[in-house]
């Protein structure tokens, strides 16, 4: 009887260690997945807010290159921009990425409403259009730097995040 014990011994420990062996790779294949899954979502929910606060960007400033000039500042003027986009994208990001990008994507999001707010209103003498969308390109740019953060941390600091001339620039006159 024992013969029989030592010849089943073998056997059913190397089946019984391949098993852990499997359930084990199993298991850390399954997180290194779930890690993948998770920061394709958090990079594709970062990139789609970037592009749609673009397109608002750009959109606010051609109504407020458009603003009929028999509109008297301080009356709100109707802009015709797309919302739905923009708050899918955030509601995305808030949905997926850790507490310093959705912070960021407020402030961000802030910074939209309250220039949109100007710009229906149209804007005052004392009001440039660069100084605004400065304010709203460098929530833009806190925004970048907490993904990068997050999605490229070996990858450093970005020195500029644009390159088109500043403001005062001789391009622009």
């Amino acid at each position: 009887m024992s013969a029989l014990w030592s010849l089943l011994a073998a056997p059913a420990g190397a089946v019984a260690t391949t098993l852990v062996g499997v359930f084990a790779g199993s298991v850390v294949s399954r997180r290194a997945q779930d890690r993948h899954w998770a920061r394709e979502q958090l990079a594709t929910a970062c990139a789609r807010l970037l592009r749609e606060s673009t397109v608002v960007l750009v959109t606010l400033g051609m109504a407020e290159a458009a603003r009929p000039s028999s509109v008297s500042q301080g009356v709100v003027h109707q802009t015709n921009i797309e919302w739905r986009p923009w708050n899918e994208a955030m509601s995305m990001v808030s949905l997926v990425a850790d507490k310093d990008i959705v912070e960021a994507a407020h402030v961000l999001d802030e910074k939209m409403w309250r220039l949109h707010t100007r710009i229906k209103r149209g804007l005052t003498l004392e009001e440039s259009w660069f100084v605004l969308r400065s304010s709203v390109e460098s929530a833009q740019n806190d925004f970048i730097v907490a993904a990068r953060r997050r999605l490229s941390p070996a990858g450093g600091p970005l020195q500029r995040f644009s390159g088109r001339p500043a403001p005062d620039d001789p391009i622009w006159t």
